[in-house]
């Protein structure tokens, strides 16, 4: 799993999470999209994407979400363009 988190936090400075088990909702950049690579460990799941994406909003990213313990839903929401 990748996660990047749009900004760093400065030394001495605690960094603001959300409390365990709130559900919210984090908009995010899709930085890339690939096929997954051929492994041992793919539990049958050969038709999978990795997507790696850019949450600027770090506070929202529940602390110890890399641990497994936590459901992902993904949402796509087309763009609009403003019109001139």
């Amino acid at each position: 799993m990748n996660i990047v988190i749009g900004e760093t936090v400065q030394i001495g400075q605690a960094a603001p999470y959300r409390p365990e088990g709130e559900p919210v909702s984090v908009e995010a950049r899709l930085l890339e999209i690939r096929d997954r690579k051929a492994s041992s460990d793919a539990g049958g799941a050969t038709s999978g994407r990795v997507i790696t994406l850019l949450v600027p909003e770090r506070q929202k990213i529940p602390r110890g979400v890399e641990s497994g313990d936590y459901r992902i839903y993904l949402r796509f929401v087309h763009r609009r363009q403003a019109r001139s």
